[in-house]
């Protein structure tokens, strides 16, 4: 790896030392900042039913990173590349920067800032990606939920860098070209995921529909997203499957404590798994105690998200843990007689409980399905003998697919951590980069 003649102290910790030729600014010395200001115009109405050309910039969207397309715009920057920054959000995405260039709009949590002065954008962009994970860091405004802030006056303070310009050329152009190389990797990873989690889906819905003989008799369901199903299996509402009414948790915001019992949201739902990392906080016994006089789950209660954009995700209780769960999640408790609690589950991780969940689910800002129209969701049941041999069956299927696509989640995880490492080795210095 080559290295710069020569080095001298940032005087910032997780920059360190920097080439002697480098200079180190604020960014108020090499931005203009300029913030959103249509973020009551962003309706449906304006940009779902006659969208237009030009996209809507928001930090907290995924994919393309826009909200939408409008037939107006605000910002014209064809001339120049301009950066964009993602101003209110949460840990990991307050902050998050892209180079914008043509015209479009910005939502209010969002701001562009225009160079000043003769130099890349895109290296500016680069350094960002670095420098900003460490800002988040040490940021001083925490909002209501947990939602961090920036300011133009705190973001004007940090530092950037500023090597000669044909260094800033030569470092965009290099990282372009690996970035853009793992990029394509990440999303081939990416897209053969999806496609296990399909064909995961896929076999699940087949299984607890169709059962497991290619060659039982065959009757309609009823409904047309599930088709025929074995001549005698039934389809029962959840209601009669239960041995205690859908619950769900406090809706209340309770008072956390550093230590005491896992108090669990969405979050935590993270696959078809719970991840105690992931709590939303920690409650004392006592307030245990009186939530769990309402609900306290216990070893395999199903656990369904019933409000949030995750809506219909679910999960199975595999602990003994005390723990209690928020508003979002809902218990449903299989009357054991009738049906098997991983039956349960696993008909909860099938496409047509999906369809179930989507064609019954109410949607304000946000979708949501009530504990009473859970209840009355008819799924199919097979016999307690056949649901066993069935979910044998799945629980070892599934779980070769699920490993399968943890390994790809592992390549996705280390693909990020070298491009962001390389990142950081050339924007800062430590590595030279050369035609």
């Amino acid at each position: 790896m080559k290295r710069y003649d020569s080095y001298k102290d940032s005087g910032v910790e997780w920059i360190g030392e920097i080439p002697s030729s480098w200079k180190k600014l604020k960014i108020k010395y090499l931005f203009s900042h300029t913030k959103g200001k249509n973020g009551q115009k962003l309706t449906k109405e304006f940009i779902g039913n006659n969208p237009g050309e030009y996209p809507v910039y928001s930090g907290t969207t995924k994919g393309e990173g826009h909200l939408g397309k409008t037939n107006e715009y605000e910002f014209d920057t064809q001339e120049k590349e301009v950066i964009f920054v993602s101003t209110v959000g949460s840990d990991t995405t307050v902050m998050s920067t892209k180079v914008l260039k043509g015209k479009f709009n910005l939502s209010q949590n969002c701001l562009i800032m225009t160079p000043i002065f003769d130099f890349s954008s895109r290296y500016q962009y680069y350094f960002t990606t670095h420098d900003f994970p460490y800002q988040r860091k040490v940021l001083p405004i925490v909002l209501k939920e947990g939602h961090r802030s920036v300011g133009m006056g705190e973001l004007n303070e940090f530092t950037s860098l500023l090597p000669p310009l044909f260094e800033q050329q030569q470092i965009v152009s290099f990282l372009d070209t690996k970035t853009s190389h793992i990029d394509s990797l990440i999303e081939k990873t990416q897209q053969k995921i999806e496609l296990l989690k399909e064909k995961k889906t896929s076999l699940i819905n087949e299984v607890v529909t169709k059962g497991l003989n290619p060659n039982v008799e065959m009757k309609d369901s009823g409904v047309e997203w599930i088709g025929k199903i074995p001549i005698h299996y039934q389809m029962i509402s959840i209601k009669f499957l239960v041995t205690t009414p859908v619950t769900d948790g406090p809706h209340e915001t309770p008072v956390f404590v550093d230590e005491g019992i896992p108090f669990l949201s969405v979050n935590g739902v993270v696959g078809n798994k719970i991840n105690f990392n992931k709590v939303r906080g920690y409650i004392t016994n006592e307030l245990h105690i009186e939530y769990s006089k309402k609900c306290k789950p216990q070893r395999d209660d199903v656990l369904l998200v019933k409000s949030g954009s995750t809506t219909g995700k679910s999960t199975i209780v595999e602990t003994d843990l005390n723990f209690n769960i928020w508003s979002p999640l809902c218990i449903i408790r299989s009357n054991t007689n009738k049906i098997i609690p991983r039956f349960t589950f696993h008909t909860f991780q099938s496409g047509y409980f999906i369809e179930l969940i989507e064609n019954n689910w109410s949607y304000g800002t946000q979708p949501n399905i009530g504990m009473n129209v859970v209840e009355n969701l008819s799924i199919v049941v097979p016999p307690i003998s056949e649901q066993q041999q069935i979910v044998d069956y799945l629980d070892e299927q599934t779980e070769l697919i699920d490993k399968t696509i943890f390994i790809e989640e592992k390549r996705i995880e280390l693909l990020k951590e070298y491009r962001q490492s390389l990142i950081s080795e050339v924007v800062t210095g430590k590595r030279k980069v050369t035609n």
